[in-house]
């Protein structure tokens, strides 16, 4: 029953996400925040629709990639956007949904207020790597003066609304996006279910092993990794406890957790991004994937150097 609850309450936050972004971007909302937008077109190269969907990544990461894809499919974001789009919007996903309203404050109390704050910053450094180099990435290769990107379409004078037309207009759009994500989401946490129950999750976390013993972690860390594939709030709790106990200090403590953020990503990539690009891109999404992927793991590589040194 618990997959059954978890497979449910996974659907609903998705379609809720699609079916809220079409809704908003039929009010107009989002297309009135070109004059903020403008400077953010000019710094990175990239057109008005991919930042309008950076933004919306920060509101809710599945409707700003629903909106992505939308504005792909519609010709308005070309293929060689998408990728430092997505990349360039962990940053918003991290400090909005993923961070401040879920696991800054599990890390305060599991870990308490120095660690926890810690490593809440080198979550924030990660991505804000990765939002830098896509940065960098799309100003040197995207922009150009031969370039004129498709801007997007000029909010109506009319004042904005939110009615009874509105609402309906946003669901039409939203539902054949749904009809494209929903099954694939349902097939993919089914997969991932039975992978767990027979075990093979438990091979997966095994592969982090030799990871543990080249940046010179005591045995014990492996638990906390080992915790992230239940929820990454055991895995601070394994963590706190080993603290206390004297077996991990500040900064081998910091590096388990971001080797353990990268458990969850993973974790992320199987049940969740994996199905949701194939599903709005096509054969597309399995280098949009794997590239956003790699950036992540890379990302998290460069922090764990960075602790090393530091601490």
């Amino acid at each position: 029953m618990s997959v059954i609850s978890y497979a449910v309450n996974a659907v609903l936050l998705v379609t809720i996400g699609i079916v809220v972004a079409n809704i908003l971007a039929e009010t107009g909302i989002f297309s009135r925040l070109s004059s903020f937008t403008a400077p953010l077109c000019r710094a990175s190269g990239l057109s008005d629709a991919c930042i309008l969907s950076v933004i919306a990544m920060g509101v809710n990461a599945t409707a700003g990639k629903s909106m992505l894809a939308g504005y792909y499919h519609d010709g308005k974001v070309t293929e060689r956007e998408v990728i430092p789009v997505l990349i360039m919007g962990a940053f918003p996903v991290v400090l909005g949904e993923s961070l401040f309203r879920v696991q800054l404050p599990a890390a305060l109390v599991l870990l308490g207020p120095v660690i926890g704050g810690i490593y809440t910053g080198l979550n924030l450094f990660s991505s804000g790597i990765q939002a830098l180099f896509a940065l960098l990435y799309s100003r040197r290769f995207l922009a150009g003066p031969g370039r004129a990107p498709v801007p997007v379409p000029a909010a109506p004078a009319a004042a904005l609304a939110l009615n009874r037309e509105v609402v309906i207009a946003g669901c039409r759009k939203a539902a054949p996006t749904l009809r494209r994500v929903v099954p694939v989401t349902l097939a993919a946490l089914i997969i991932f279910s039975l992978l767990s129950a027979t075990g093979v999750m438990d091979l997966v976390a095994a592969v982090f092993d030799p990871v543990l013993r080249a940046v010179g972690l005591p045995g014990e860390s492996a638990a906390a990794l080992v915790a992230q594939f239940v929820h990454f709030s055991a895995g601070y709790a394994i963590v706190a406890s080993l603290l206390s106990g004297g077996v991990l200090t500040t900064g081998t403590a910091l590096v388990t957790l971001v080797l353990g953020s990268m458990v969850v990503i993973t974790l992320i990539y199987i049940k969740y991004s994996v199905p949701l690009y194939l599903s709005l891109f096509g054969r597309f999404g399995v280098r949009v994937a794997l590239v956003t992927y790699a950036a992540s793991m890379a990302a998290k590589v460069v922090t764990v150097a960075l602790v090393m040194v530091l601490f």
